[in-house]
């Protein structure tokens, strides 16, 4: 009975100091960002066989912006980077030496950014014109990945 006893008063303690219950579901997203740049056009082999890989992504270390979903007409766009984002910046991260990430978010719509020496990065866009925009639904995480390639010719 001692042992019933000692069981409810740890998980009452637990309870009290804000313990997560094993049941409860966390969301947000992941991903990892890749750097690539130079020629990256198909080139045949010595042999004639096919194209060869040039170039290939390499996993990058940056800091990551996430605003609320940004629509294009809600940025300042240079030549090939952003300099200016006009919705509210939700959370802001720095990436694991490989790029990879993993952040826990409410649940909505957001965009991403990269953090570059001149400004941000981002080049996908939906059907609505939002940039890098992903959703984080309850209890599930949203893969996002982001190829940095500003600096790449295709």
């Amino acid at each position: 009975m001692k042992l019933i006893q000692y069981l409810f008063v740890l998980l009452c303690l637990g309870l009290a100091v804000g313990c997560k219950s094993p049941k409860e579901k966390t969301q947000g997203i992941h991903g990892q960002l890749f750097w690539v740049e130079g020629n990256l056009m198909p080139q045949a082999t010595e042999d004639g066989s096919g194209p060869t890989e040039q170039n290939p992504r390499q996993g990058v270390q940056r800091t990551v912006k996430i605003h609320s979903l940004t629509h294009i007409d809600q940025l300042s766009i240079g030549d090939y980077l952003i300099g200016t984002i006009q919705t509210p910046e939700i959370a802001s991260f720095e990436t694991d030496p490989d790029g990879s990430f993993r952040i826990e978010l409410p649940i909505g719509k957001y965009s991403l950014f990269t953090v570059e020496q001149d400004g941000f990065f981002a080049n996908i866009f939906d059907s609505e014109n939002h940039i890098n925009p992903v959703e984080v639904k309850a209890g599930e995480w949203s893969r996002f990945d982001i190829i940095i390639n500003y600096k790449a010719v295709y």
